[in-house]
């Protein structure tokens, strides 16, 4: 139920940037933009590891709420654990999806996804995909990718990157 409630607040996020960014670039151009977009990552990470950091806090409470049993309280545990850093890697790129909706960079959003899902399947093919442990390992290492993805885009690639609105003044 954490999970849920992280990826309810990452989602407000994404929500927030995606009509926030295009706001401002419409009233103030790019830089006006890339100053919300950075808010917005700002805030994504600050949510995420907060986020993190809770879920952490309270593994300790509610792995016995999975079940009464040690050994299923002992099983949740990895799983669990491995929850938080996804959580981790939500903030960032959460924001970053939001960026690029707004930015309308649909193409570049589902080429990171595709590649993503690639990345996914691979770690699910191996031998990670034949326990609970290593198919959180797999949504983890799927974030993390998107994650960097949406960072890389927005300061490398992206219409609001410096090197492109660099570019375009000189």
């Amino acid at each position: 139920q954490i999970y849920s409630i992280g990826t309810v607040c990452n989602i407000a996020m994404q929500s927030s940037a995606a009509a926030l960014v295009p706001s401002a670039r419409a009233k103030g151009g790019d830089d006006a933009a890339r100053k919300i977009a950075d808010r917005a990552f700002a805030w994504g990470t600050i949510i995420g590891t907060v986020i993190a950091i809770l879920q952490f806090l309270a593994l300790p409470f509610i792995l016995p709420l999975f079940s009464t049993l040690p050994e299923v309280q002992e099983a949740v545990k990895v799983p669990a654990l491995i929850s938080c850093f996804v959580q981790l890697a939500n903030g960032p790129l959460f924001a970053g999806e939001g960026v690029m909706l707004g930015l309308e960079c649909f193409r570049d959003l589902m080429f990171s996804t595709g590649i993503g899902v690639i990345v996914m399947y691979g770690c699910l093919s191996s031998p990670l995909g034949k326990n609970l442990n290593g198919i959180m390992f797999s949504i983890l290492v799927f974030n993390v990718y998107r994650a960097f993805a949406m960072v890389a885009h927005y300061f490398k690639i992206g219409p609001l990157s410096l090197d492109r609105t660099t570019r375009k003044v000189n």
